[in-house]
């Protein structure tokens, strides 16, 4: 603006001499007149030199400026490049610590050690149709599990969980294990001795609410020992040493067991694949009691008392045997265990008993079980289109039947028979949360806990695992 009202002084000064050249009025005082318009045409080409350099330093700073915000920026762009999503969606710091997800769950990495919280949340309620005697209709956790898992350092890893169903704390897996060696793991702790294909499989991944009576009655709990598991693609081979369950102590030698598991896959393809394993453990009782305790209810926790139950107190140990075959071709599942114990007595009657299951599953949204060659057993399926109504997407539905056998009676022991017939819907919303309903059909014999009860029993459960 100020140059644009300089040009036109400029510009009347210019018509003004103009004037004064070419009109004889003036002539006599055009040299007085010219001298001063002179003089301001001077004053005014000073003020366009002194603009002209402001400029120019406004436009050094300018450069200036923008040379600081650039700067600025580049700084910025650093540190959130030192801050963004690494790859598997992780976090770095500046002190060697990432924080990436894992599922549902953070996980905290430095170096080789590592930490990730876990849990799972079941909650049960249900409905039994009462026969030979009063079960009650009732609500329960049966788990509310917390912990942690990692490594402590390259070669050795860690879990920790603890158990707050029951209005009580249990320890469930609590070890340190080796990793050094190519597909081995060495643990030592409490956990699972290797034994059956259902008993290996998470109660999270499960088909059904509980696991068979047989398996229920003659696999062991979670034991303090030292085990080891070594795998390729196609087979699987664990075996271990245990003594008693964490927080038992006895007034003589405690129980001992030796397990062992072996797994092979003559058939692994894309969307086809046949398990077969074999189990055999030996075990001696609590020297305390020399008592041995099979037992079962009808695939459920809400009831209060057994089904069947032998109860052996003058044992002297136990052999048990099981056979497992499973396949799965493309959404479609079937497995089956047979399950045999020898019991060696004082009395020397020695009893046999034995029980089994059979099972198919198919899910009717095309998922598939997974199989872990490690555990040798099958995982939970990846839900291929997760529950979201803005989507129109409503999860995987699961379609379930079982039947079930346990025979305890044997050598003057009546512990009862019992069968179940148990049809199951497993509804997944996404890989973590889903909701199953169970209808189980009861038949027990004259031998068990309430001779010939035979109710029918309906069970819905809310799962959640993280």
């Amino acid at each position: 603006m100020l140059l644009s009202k300089l040009f036109l002084k400029s510009l009347l000064l210019t018509s003004a001499l103009a004037v004064v050249h070419i009109s004889p009025a003036f002539a006599d005082a055009k040299d007085d007149r010219i001298a001063a318009m002179e003089a301001q045409m001077k004053i005014m080409m000073e003020e366009i030199q002194l603009l002209k350099a402001e400029k120019i330093v406004e436009d050094k700073e300018q450069a200036t400026l923008k040379q600081q915000v650039q700067a600025i920026e580049e700084k910025t762009d650093s540190a959130i490049a030192n801050i963004a999503p690494a790859a598997g969606g992780g976090m770095a710091y500046d002190d060697g610590v990432k924080v990436s997800m894992k599922g549902a769950a953070p996980k905290i990495t430095k170096g080789d050690a590592s930490w990730q919280p876990f849990g799972r949340m079941h909650l049960d309620a249900g409905h039994i149709n009462d026969d030979a005697v009063d079960h009650p209709n009732s609500t329960e956790f049966r788990r509310a599990r917390l912990g942690a898992k990692g490594k402590i350092s390259k070669d050795f890893g860690y879990k920790f969980e603890v158990d707050f169903a029951g209005n009580g704390t249990s320890l469930t897996d609590v070890y340190l294990n080796y990793v050094g060696l190519d597909k081995t793991d060495i643990k030592i702790g409490h956990f699972k001795p290797a034994y059956s294909l259902e008993e290996m499989a998470s109660s999270n991944d499960l088909s059904f609410i509980e696991r068979s009576t047989a398996v229920d009655s003659f696999t062991s709990s979670r034991k303090l020992g030292v085990g080891f598991n070594t795998h390729d693609d196609n087979w699987s081979v664990a075996a271990g040493m245990f003594g008693g369950s964490a927080g038992t102590q006895s007034s003589d030698d405690e129980e001992y067991m030796v397990s062992g598991r072996v797994t092979a896959l003559p058939v692994s393809e894309e969307d086809k694949l046949v398990h077969v394993g074999a189990s055999a453990s030996y075990r001696s009782p609590d020297q305390a009691n020399d008592t041995f305790d099979f037992d079962a209810r009808a695939e459920n926790r809400l009831q209060v008392v057994d089904s069947v139950s032998a109860v052996i107190t003058d044992a002297d140990n136990a052999q048990v045997y099981g056979l497992e075959a499973a396949a799965s071709l493309g959404s479609f599942h079937a497995q089956g265990e047979y399950l045999i114990t020898n019991v060696n007595n004082q009395a020397g009657n020695d009893p046999t008993f034995a029980g089994g299951y059979g099972q198919v599953s198919w899910f009717a949204t095309g998922e598939h079980r997974p199989y872990s060659a490690s555990k040798g057993a099958f995982a939970a399926p990846k839900i291929a289109r997760p529950f979201d109504l803005s989507q129109g997407d409503w999860g995987a539905l699961e379609l379930a039947a079982r039947y079930s056998h346990l025979d305890l009676n044997d050598g003057g022991i009546t512990g009862g028979e019992i069968n179940n017939m148990t049809l199951g819907a497993n509804w997944y919303l996404n890989d973590n949360i889903r909701f199953l309903a169970n209808y189980i059909i009861v038949d027990t014999d004259n031998n068990a806990v309430t001779p010939n009860d035979d109710p029918q029993i309906a069970i819905i459960r809310s799962q959640m695992k993280f």
